[in-house]
């Protein structure tokens, strides 16, 4: 498309934006050329006074720019990863179950400290498998030294979690959701009576396992959702389905009914978007990943009642 003879680029331009501002006074969905003759979809965005409470709340989650994406392809595809990642998973669990009885090493205080982190063994082939055929992993693997404010995340969220651990089983509990296995934490009690495996947990936990999964679901399915939603979209869906995800590892789980998935997956939302929030403040998986592999090792809420009258 070209502009008529003797026509000036700030003439096209200043040409354009009056008909773009006709368009927008309108309220009118339309197309228009740019000054080079593309054409761009443009459209009013909902006003506090025309759209209500919903288009405040669409528009919060959609973000103020024009989204790279449809928001709803972008929520399948992040939901497609999490599945996705928990099906490696399972066969990593599988893989490492079958190696360890072959090797009969099941009962050794190695194994009972990194015993229940199997999964993350097919989360970190996941992310290897999809960092590679993305070929993006600047944009999906944001890690760095910490800073003052990284510092103060990572002894902030377990404080967090702490204070959920005391307030959230008792409404679950009084709803009909008790917790699913209460002896959970094998490796935190191998870890109080052996503290000389400290370095197999930092190797096994902090370095791989806790890394392996942020870098999933912090990583690519929030990387993922920023195509089209700001920051309270991207925590809000990525926390959900964290949560989904843990819902789904209780419904595969021996002798954990629909009751105690529940639990599961609500319990861990909060965690989900406590890391997500972090993350999206930090940019820096290591915030997520130590505070992750904290809540396995340390168990914080413990400490927290010593000082507390309760």
């Amino acid at each position: 498309m070209g502009r008529p003879v003797g026509t000036s680029n700030r003439d096209v331009a200043q040409q354009t934006a009056t008909t773009h501002a006709d368009e927008v006074s309108n309220g009118e969905r339309t197309t228009r050329p740019d000054a080079d003759g593309i054409d761009f979809d443009c459209a009013r965005r909902p006003s506090r006074e025309s759209g209500g409470t919903m288009s405040l709340v669409r528009d919060r989650l959609g973000g103020t720019g024009p989204s790279r994406f449809p928001r709803g392809r972008t929520v399948v595809a992040a939901l497609a990863i999490t599945v996705a990642a928990l099906a490696v998973g399972v066969v990593g669990i599988v893989v490492t179950g079958a190696v360890e009885s072959l090797l009969g090493v099941g009962d050794t205080a190695v194994v009972r400290v990194l015993d229940g982190n199997y999964i993350q063994i097919g989360f970190a082939a996941f992310a290897v498998a999809y960092l590679l055929w993305r070929g993006d992993w600047e944009r999906y693997v944001k890690v760095r030294r910490p800073t003052v404010e990284d510092a103060g995340w990572i002894l902030v969220i377990p404080v967090v979690f702490a204070a959920q651990s005391v307030v959230l089983p008792p409404i679950l509990a009084a709803v009909g959701l008790p917790h699913p296995n209460p002896t959970t934490g094998n490796e935190q009690l191998a870890l109080e009576t052996r503290p000389l495996l400290w370095p197999v947990a930092f190797v096994g936990l902090y370095l791989f396992a806790a890394p392996a999964e942020e870098l999933v679901y912090r990583g690519i399915v929030q990387g993922r959702l920023r195509e089209s939603f700001d920051t309270v979209g991207v925590v809000l869906f990525g926390g959900l389905l964290f949560g989904f995800m843990h819902f789904l590892v209780g419904l595969l789980t021996w002798g954990v009914a629909l009751g105690g998935s529940i639990y599961w997956g609500l319990s861990t939302t909060i965690p989900g978007l406590v890391w997500g929030y972090a993350y999206e403040r930090t940019e820096n998986l290591a915030v997520t990943a130590v505070t992750h592999a904290m809540s396995w090792t340390i168990a914080v809420h413990e400490i927290v009642l010593q000082f507390l009258p309760v």
